[in-house]
């Protein structure tokens, strides 16, 4: 049951993510037709072509968001029913079955509206779009503040309704430059969008920064708690969605019209990737109490440092045999001639639990080893000087087939663990969608490769695979009691999901941009790569 209930805490994560993401695409898309998308110059049979395109978008993402919604109060209800042993009458009052029982009603009213498309409904659809917003509000660390909540609550407001107009409008600019075709109403559309995106980024970073000195608290609470690691990670990529906005920016102003289109949309895309990350990394911070809540869970920096410096990987299993499968495992008898270990509150770790650490740190090694392998080849292979380093991808296979057969050990095929009980688990969940993902990868890369066709669409599927691993890994869920030590873990988890995120995003740009500008994204994904092995090859638990 404890398995069952960890895996729908999962599913809940992920679920406030796609709600928080289909939220933004709302706000985006009423304001991009209301305001972005108004009078457009150029062909009407174009702009009624972009029109029609925003308008079946805004109803997907409204639909979407209905989906999306109800799954989440089924999987909170259902969370909440099995782990306070209540009956749903209970929880009919608990405040987010309210909250999302009206971001339900506000957008099944949003889809009637939207279905009659009048120039009226436009307008009537502000009302639905706040009332999603405010219900929202209800379920956030503000609302549950006792000091500064009027405040704060204004602050939450302003961070989300700016990252709905921004990142929520972006695939609706994405889309218009792919509908209109008129080169001057492509850059009329993009233009306006671009001044609102610089008044979003603006309220994003004020908003941010405030919230963030109350709800961290302190320079230490920033890596010394799993908060202020995540707020951190955001902050990066919003730093390089902010570098891509800048460099949009500049070129609508320095370039023309024929020039700036074809990047402009291509770094558009790369930016509505990455924003999503961005909201999903947001809707994870719900689920972390706020780093000023936990003053005695905060690491020092003495310990990140001691767990983060350099040591030499482990590569061997000589004393891991009680993390393995068999009778001794399942009785938690210890193996012989393991060190003595502490954790960071410096308690005393067991025999037990020191076999376990391990292991996994010497799957992580292992798996840093063939991951600084593929990026060493994919840089050997970018100079073009050996051509034999462009079948790289062939080492995925080679990871897939470690991560099911030594990742989770007590586990089928090789443990005691049936696939039922092993899927419950979210982390074994995690780390089996993790090696079918490095199939995938290998197939469709190694075709491509074999195929070298320019604009070839199998090509992005490895950039968007290895986003979506990246996004995955900022949710990571560990079975780590132990508030501090499950900080430390995340210390160098959280970098190498971010260095994903940006290796498929620097891919797809290499592969969409046109041939003048790709030497740059080029050379970055492999080097995200050689990072994250790197990153494995450090990895530690004790």
């Amino acid at each position: 049951m404890r398995q069952l209930v960890d895996l729908f805490e999962f599913l809940s994560v992920i679920l406030r993510a796609g709600t928080l993401v289909f939220q933004s695409l709302l706000l985006g898309g009423v304001l991009f037709i209301l305001w972005v998308s108004r009078n457009v110059p150029g062909d009407p049979a174009q702009r009624q072509r972009m029109e029609t395109g925003s308008w079946t978008l805004l109803r997907i993402s409204i639909l979407g968001l209905i989906v999306i919604q109800g799954l989440y109060l089924f999987v909170d209800s259902s969370v909440l029913m099995a782990s306070a042993e209540i009956g749903f009458g209970d929880v009919v009052g608990a405040n987010f079955f309210i909250s999302g029982s009206v971001v339900l009603g506000a957008a099944l009213v949003a889809l009637i509206i939207s279905v009659s498309r009048s120039k009226l409904s436009s307008w009537a659809l502000i009302a639905p779009a706040i009332v999603v917003m405010a219900a929202s509000l209800m379920t956030n660390h503000a609302a549950s503040r006792l000091e500064g909540r009027l405040l704060l609550v204004a602050l939450t407001a302003t961070h989300e309704v700016a990252t709905g107009f921004w990142i929520g409008g972006l695939p609706y600019l994405v889309l218009a430059l792919f509908r209109n075709k008129d080169s001057s109403a492509r850059f009329y559309v993009t233009e306006r969008f671009s001044r609102l995106a610089l008044i979003s980024v603006v309220l994003i970073v004020i908003s941010g920064l405030a919230m963030s000195l109350v709800y961290i608290g302190s320079w230490q609470a920033i890596l010394g708690t799993a908060y202020g690691v995540m707020v951190l990670a955001k902050a990066v990529m919003l730093g390089v969605l902010v570098l891509l906005g800048g460099i949009n920016f500049l070129m609508l102003r320095n370039m023309s019209r024929d020039q700036v289109m074809p990047r402009l949309r291509r770094l558009i895309e790369a930016e509505v990737g990455i924003g999503i990350t961005v909201i999903l990394t947001a809707a994870s911070l719900t689920s972390q109490p706020p780093a000023v809540d936990q003053p005695n869970d905060i690491v020092s920096f003495h310990q990140i440092v001691q767990r983060l410096r350099p040591t030499l990987p482990r590569l061997t299993y000589n004393q891991v045999a009680a993390a393995g499968p068999g009778d001794a495992a399942k009785s938690g008898a210890p193996a012989a001639s393991l060190p003595v270990a502490y954790n960071a509150d410096g308690e005393l770790i067991s025999q037990r639990m020191i076999a376990n650490s391990m292991e996994s740190e010497a799957n992580h090694h292992w798996m840093g080893v063939l991951v600084l392998l593929m990026g060493l080849l994919a840089l050997l292979a970018r100079t073009g000087k050996a051509p034999w380093a462009e079948y790289w991808p062939l080492l995925l296979i080679g990871i897939a087939v470690f991560i099911i057969l030594q990742a989770d050990s007590e586990c089928w095929p090789m443990g005691w663990k049936s696939v039922g009980a092993c899927f419950a688990d979210p982390e074994v969940f995690q780390h089996r969608m993790a090696a079918l993902v490095c199939i995938g990868f290998a197939i469709f890369e190694l075709r491509v490769r074999r195929r070298h066709r320019e604009n070839d669409r199998l090509a992005l599927v490895f950039p968007l695979m290895c986003a979506a691993g990246g996004a995955v890994l900022l949710t990571h869920q560990h079975a780590i009691t132990n508030v501090k030590e499950n900080l430390l873990v995340e210390l160098s988890h959280v970098p190498m999901g971010v260095l994903a995120v940006f290796a498929g995003w620097a891919r797809w740009l290499e592969l969409r941009l046109p041939a003048e500008n790709r030497r740059i994204p080029s050379w970055v994904w492999p080097v995200c790569f050689v990072l994250i092995g790197a990153g494995l090859l450090n990895y530690r638990e004790m």
